[in-house]
C-alpha cells in the first residue's frame, strides 16, 4: 500500500522546502499552505503559528526515537545521539528555528517540554519511592541542560562535535536518574537470550 501523508506532514514538508531558500522567520502561513495547495484555515486547525509547525516537525521524529528508548531497543547514549543526528542531518534548517527562542510557544520551549513530558512518563514507571519528587525536579533538569547545550551548539555552530557533545550530555545525568536512563550499563543483557 502506498503511504498516505497527513494533513501536518505536508505541512511540515512545504515549511521545510520554502526554508531552502529562504529565513524562516520570512516564510508567511499564506506561503506554506500555498505551497502544499492548502488554505491558512486548514493550518490553523492543526498548528497555532509557525514555531509550533516547526516544533511538531521535530518532535514527531523525535518521538520514534523515545519509543524506541522505552520499549529497551536503544540505550540513552544512542537515544541522544540521534536527537542530535536530526538537528545535524538539517542543520540549517534546525538552528534559524532555534534562533527565535522567545515565548511561550517557541521552537526551544514547545520542544523542551515535550521532551520533558515523555521522559516524565518514561521515569514515571519505575518505582521511584520516597524520591519520587527528587527524580522528578531532576528529570526536568537534566532536559533543561540538555535542551540549553543543544541550543547553544547549534546556534553557536557546532563548538563541539556530536559524539563530544553527546558524551557531556550523558555524563552530565543527575545521580538519581543513572539506575533509570542507564539501565542497559548497570544491567546488561545477556547476549543471544
Amino acid at each position: 500500500m502506498i503511504p498516505r501523508k497527513t494533513t501536518k506532514e505536508l505541512l511540515g514538508e512545504s515549511l521545510h522546502e520554502l526554508s531552502e531558500s529562504r529565513p524562516l522567520d520570512k516564510i508567511t502561513i499564506r506561503e506554506i499552505v500555498e505551497n502544499c495547495g492548502m488554505s491558512p484555515a486548514t493550518f490553523y486547525r492543526h498548528f497555532h503559528d509557525k514555531l509550533d509547525l516547526m516544533a511538531w516537525m521535530y518532535n514527531y521524529q523525535m518521538e520514534d526515537l523515545f519509543l524506541d528508548f522505552c520499549e529497551g531497543s536503544e540505550d540513552w547514549r544512542q537515544t541522544l545521539f540521534d536527537m542530535l543526528k536530526i538537528i545535524e542531518n538539517d542543520w540549517s534548517f534546525y538552528r534559524s528555528a532555534l534562533k527565535d527562542t522567545d515565548g511561550q510557544n517557541s521552537f526551544f520551549n514547545a520542544t523542551h517540554k515535550r521532551c520533558g513530558e515523555l521522559l516524565t512518563a518514561y521515569v514515571s514507571q519505575s518505582d521511584l519511592g520516597a524520591d519520587r519528587e527528587e527524580i522528578l525536579f531532576d528529570v526536568w533538569f537534566y532536559l533543561r541542560g540538555i535542551s540549553l547545550s543543544v541550543r547553544e551548539w547549534c546556534v553557536r555552530n557546532q563548538p563541539r562535535d556530536t559524539e563530544t557533545l553527546v558524551d557531556c550530555l550523558y555524563r552530565a545525568m543527575p545521580e538519581k536518574l543513572k539506575p533509570i536512563l542507564m539501565r542497559d550499563e548497570l544491567n546488561p543483557k545477556e547476549v543471544g537470550k
